[in-house]
């Protein structure tokens, strides 16, 4: 009773927040910020169901500093818990068809992310292109799922090449930021739901690589993120196993 309950009350602030990003992005269009106080107001909502986020690791860069910033992509908590950590000037990459969503897809568009056309592999590196000369005329970074899909539980997915071949092609160093297993450690049946860490990893340069590098990248990142993501997870057991008290991110 309890699950459904918080699933319905997820559900409905998901669409109220989704709607005041809306309105804020109407009296500011594509304006920088929206992305990063439209995300933090997402994040919101994981404190309806007794949630805790806590940050192991903070942004290794600056905010003025620009990378490409890659993410394990879990599940529908994702939209309560990334969105807890995205760093200013940072605009996510997503498919075009998310702008057909209703409401989400009208606030993802007007703060300013980045849509692109995911069917044509053909022409994928040629795509990623053109995308890396929108980050560089707007000197922003941007947040990629490199998996393509939610994990739902099965773990890490293996990553696809786009999110490689755009830092190469731009130039910019990739910041992954590992997120502790929510299907392992979150628990909606709980009045306590449970404890999600995260932790942003050092840059890793693609200085002088070129397109054939990209699979050797992608590989690497998956490595580091798995190694991660299993040293979360160990970490939560560990606290679980003592009652460790954890500060939360407000």
């Amino acid at each position: 009773m309890l699950y459904l309950f918080r699933a319905l009350l997820l559900t409905a602030y998901f669409l109220i927040a989704c709607a005041g990003v809306v309105l804020m992005c109407l009296l500011r269009p594509f304006h920088r910020k929206n992305n990063q106080q439209g995300s933090w107001l997402l994040s919101l909502g994981r404190h309806l169901v007794g949630m805790k986020l806590r940050v192991v690791k903070d942004n290794p860069i600056s905010d003025q500093q620009q990378a490409i910033y890659i993410s394990n992509h879990q599940d529908n908590l994702d939209v309560f818990t990334v969105t807890a950590q995205v760093p200013a000037n940072t605009a996510y990459l997503g498919k075009s068809t998310l702008k057909y969503i209703p409401v989400f897809g009208t606030a993802f568009w007007l703060a300013g992310n980045l849509l692109i056309n995911r069917k044509n592999k053909a022409k994928a590196w040629e795509t990623m292109a053109q995308v890396a000369r929108q980050v560089k005329e707007q000197h922003c970074s941007v947040y990629i799922f490199p998996e393509g899909t939610r994990s739902r539980g099965r773990g890490l997915m293996p990553f696809k090449s786009g999110a490689f071949a755009l830092a190469i092609e731009s130039g910019l160093p990739i910041v992954p930021i590992v997120f502790s297993s929510t299907a392992k450690n979150i628990d909606l049946h709980r009045w306590q739901s449970g404890t999600c860490l995260v932790k942003f990893l050092d840059p890793i340069t693609t200085d002088g690589m070129g397109e054939g590098d990209v699979r050797a990248l992608a590989d690497h990142c998956h490595t580091l993120v798995q190694n991660t993501i299993d040293e979360l997870d160990e970490e939560i057991a560990t606290m679980a196993s003592v009652k460790q008290p954890t500060a939360e991110v407000g």
